[in-house]
């Protein structure tokens, strides 16, 4: 279903451009109703190349004719962004934050309006319409903002709505976790390329046997835990393989990695 609001997309990059495609593949949004700024030139230019959006140079006179404005800068540049554009916003505009840790009370107390703030913390496999989502509502939010926010991101995934309170956890989970699995897929193509596997073979069945695990996990409804104990028999490959991930403590080295993740997404909101 295609909405008519207009969006502003204040940031360009990777997330955004995973946003953006993902929103016109499912063609809930057109075109023309984008616009997209950045201080990186070549990003603009190439989602415009690529989908037909505007540019905007312009922040305040853009927003004066927007509906929903995407906060899609890093953390570090957002208060430049906030004295950009808080005299330009009117109370009914709904800012979206996809910055992680900047939280919906500090978007609030910046512009200094009673402005729909929600926070989202989504993953680039909104590129291909597979992402996950969490989103959560500030104080003057009303339910059916909320609604049309989730139905965006629905149509680019899974979307789903969440105490403020687990978004650093979240951060750390389903934000960054597309890299840790890209890295895994990684190390396992090139294991199997040094033990002697072509590498294009290699690829293909890395590539392949994690879209095929993930497919199972999604349709099954069978917890990682029990498909995993179903590929692994008794004194088997599967088995060496997994004694020697719990002889390195790969459990641990994964609980320290998201602890160091989520411990970053704190800093970044203080």
């Amino acid at each position: 279903m295609e909405i008519s609001k207009k969006l502003f997309f204040i940031g360009s990059g990777n997330m955004a451009h995973a946003i953006i495609s993902g929103l016109i593949g499912a063609r809930l949004v057109k075109t023309e109703n984008i616009v997209c700024n950045d201080i990186v030139k070549e990003k603009v230019l190439r989602l415009q190349q690529e989908f037909g959006v505007s540019i905007a140079e312009d922040k305040g006179e853009t927003i004066v004719g927007v509906d929903i404005i995407f906060l899609s800068v890093k953390s570090q540049n957002i208060l430049k962004v906030f004295d950009e554009i808080r005299n330009f916003i009117k109370r009914k505009t709904i800012v979206i934050s996809i910055a992680a840790g900047i939280t919906t009370r500090f978007i609030e107390d910046n512009i200094r309006k009673d402005v729909a703030a929600i926070r989202a913390m989504p993953n680039t496999p909104a590129l291909v319409r597979s992402g996950a989502t969490a989103l959560c509502k500030g104080r003057f939010v009303t339910e059916d903002q909320l609604q049309k926010v989730k139905s965006l991101f629905s149509s680019i995934g899974k979307a789903e709505i969440l105490d403020e309170k687990n978004f650093d956890i979240i951060t750390a989970l389903s934000g960054s976790g597309p890299a840790y699995i890209f890295y895994f897929c990684e190390l396992m193509q090139k294991a199997a390329e040094k033990l002697g596997l072509n590498k294009e073979v290699a690829k293909r069945f890395a590539v392949q046997t994690v879209y095929g695990s993930g497919k199972m996990l999604d349709t099954t409804g069978e917890s990682a835990e029990v498909l995993k104990e179903k590929v692994k028999s008794p004194n088997g490959t599967t088995e060496a393989a997994l004694k020697y991930f719990e002889s390195q403590d790969l459990s641990g080295i994964v609980y320290e990695s998201m602890k160091q993740a989520m411990e970053r997404s704190k800093e970044l909101s203080e």
